[in-house]
């Protein structure tokens, strides 16, 4: 995000997509100077799949007691533009509440909750922060001042000690997305 810096285009093929149809829509895409990706018409697909499992590793280290900072510094020394903190801040942590509402009525008992819904469903719920839109979430968003880390986080989620290394959160962060990328193969989503 933002969707005209992109240059990924996933483009969904449902059961009755002709070929003709996906043709025309990846010349579409070829148009706009994006890089489409094919994928089927699946729960998520796979670019959601991919980069919630790296958001939803990255606040669930939170709730570990990680600190905020290794865990976004970490993500861009892997290469990631935003760390996952700042991409949930910028998505909403309301929205990371009501988007499994769908999911767990279609699923049932069988719907089980992603290791960060308790943080955001607090953060959002309880405390009111529901990211850059509404001035915090995992940061402050000062009006005229840059984003900063809250604070307050290290009051709900006690830093743990010791700390890992940079290294061991980055691979805990990469090897969770190949782990998704997997299961999006196995389930022939890609």
């Amino acid at each position: 995000s933002p969707v005209d810096r992109m240059p990924l285009v996933e483009v969904i093929r449902g059961k009755k997509t002709s070929d003709a149809t996906l043709a025309r829509a990846l010349d579409f895409v070829q148009k706009l100077r994006k890089t489409p990706i094919v994928v089927n018409d699946a729960r998520g697909f796979f670019t959601s799949r991919f980069i919630g499992s790296y958001v939803n590793e990255g606040i669930a280290m939170v709730g570990e007691g990680i600190s905020p900072a290794l865990i976004e510094n970490s993500a861009r020394m892997l290469g990631m533009p935003v760390g996952p903190l700042a991409v949930q801040d910028e998505v909403g942590l309301d929205l990371a509440v009501s988007v499994p509402r769908q999911p767990k009525a279609d699923l049932g008992d069988a719907w089980q909750p992603g290791t960060s819904y308790p943080i955001v469903e607090r953060l959002s719920g309880e405390l009111g922060r529901q990211g850059r839109k509404s001035g915090g979430g995992f940061y402050d968003y000062p009006t005229g001042g840059r984003k900063q880390l809250w604070s307050g986080l290290s009051d709900i989620w006690a830093a743990r000690q010791p700390q890992p290394d940079a290294g061991e959160v980055r691979r805990r962060m990469l090897f969770i997305q190949l782990i998704e990328a997997l299961k999006c193969m196995q389930e022939g989503v890609l």
